[in-house]
């Protein structure tokens, strides 16, 4: 990778978004996850949240090298992650279950919104962020000439 290719920037700044993303996954180790219908805490939800961690790693290194791996390691995380934020909207109504179980936590909450409207604004937030990274998924195909690949 040459210190002239288009996109570098952009890149090594997303790198470094997703070297906070992997330190915010190991911060909330002990919070639950949502597993294919299920709210899963303890030791699955550890697994998660450092399988994540994991992850975003493996991107900060291939983005901010420009490798073919990183090329790669975004493709799979594109993936990994829409599959994830996919089961998490469709698979039950464990995002409902959720929502309502960290409502009891913060009652406050429901004199502003019902969790119905919560349900749905997570939903048009998952799906904006899914939208986002596959937009930049196919900013780094047009750009794949800064990891090598053509």
């Amino acid at each position: 990778m040459t210190t002239g290719v288009k996109g570098r920037f952009t890149f090594r700044f997303a790198a470094v978004c997703f070297a906070l993303s992997a330190v915010f996954e190991l911060l909330n180790l002990q919070d639950e996850a949502l597993l294919f219908g299920h709210i899963v805490g303890g030791a699955p939800a550890a697994v998660y949240h450092v399988a994540y961690a994991a992850l975003f790693t493996w991107l900060v290194i291939g983005l901010w090298n420009g490798t073919r791996a990183g090329y790669h390691a975004l493709l799979i995380a594109t993936v990994v992650y829409t599959v994830d934020r996919l089961q998490a909207l469709l698979v039950g109504d464990t995002l409902a279950t959720s929502l309502r179980q960290q409502v009891v936590q913060h009652p406050e909450v429901l004199q502003v919104v019902s969790v119905d409207d919560l349900v749905r604004v997570v939903t048009m937030t998952m799906l904006a962020m899914l939208l986002g990274w596959w937009g930049f998924a196919g900013y780094a195909y047009y750009r794949r000439d800064y990891f090598g690949v053509r």
